[in-house]
């Protein structure tokens, strides 16, 4: 658990990075976006057993970073040269406003309402995968 945690907080602390001018597509999605949607859904789990209150800290402190992350590459994921025809910025729009929402349960450390919202988020990465995401085999 708590490599795991550590892992997340790293991964979500390189998200805050400036983008660079040849940021691929998949370079935003594997080193910002999942890794910010993945800190954000373990704040609406289950809290892992035999989590101290540090931990929890922690793991709220995440899920409100990933939160944040969400909101500005979602921004960034509407603008040249990453934006797409089709559903693209309404999922992008979608991400922009589960992480805004988000960000207010993950601060109210409000498990119920952050897996409520994870749901949703769940919604907009699924819906652009189906559609964007080139299928494989």
């Amino acid at each position: 658990m708590r490599a795991r945690l550590a892992l997340t907080l790293m991964f979500v602390s390189f998200a805050g990075a400036a983008l660079a001018g040849g940021d691929s597509m998949r370079d935003v999605m594997a080193r910002d976006v999942n890794p910010g949607a993945l800190a954000f859904w373990a704040g609406g789990n289950d809290p892992p057993d035999n989590e101290t209150p540090a931990q929890a800290r922690l793991r709220w402190a995440a899920a409100l970073k990933g939160a944040q992350v969400l909101q500005a590459r979602g921004r960034i994921l509407m603008a040249a040269p990453y934006t797409r025809t089709g559903r693209w910025n309404a999922d992008a729009k979608l991400m922009i406003d589960m992480g805004a929402a988000g960000e207010a349960a993950a601060r109210a450390k409000d498990a119920p309402k952050a897996f409520e919202i994870g749901g949703r988020l769940y919604d907009a990465c699924a819906g652009c995968h189906q559609t964007y995401v080139p299928k494989r085999g």
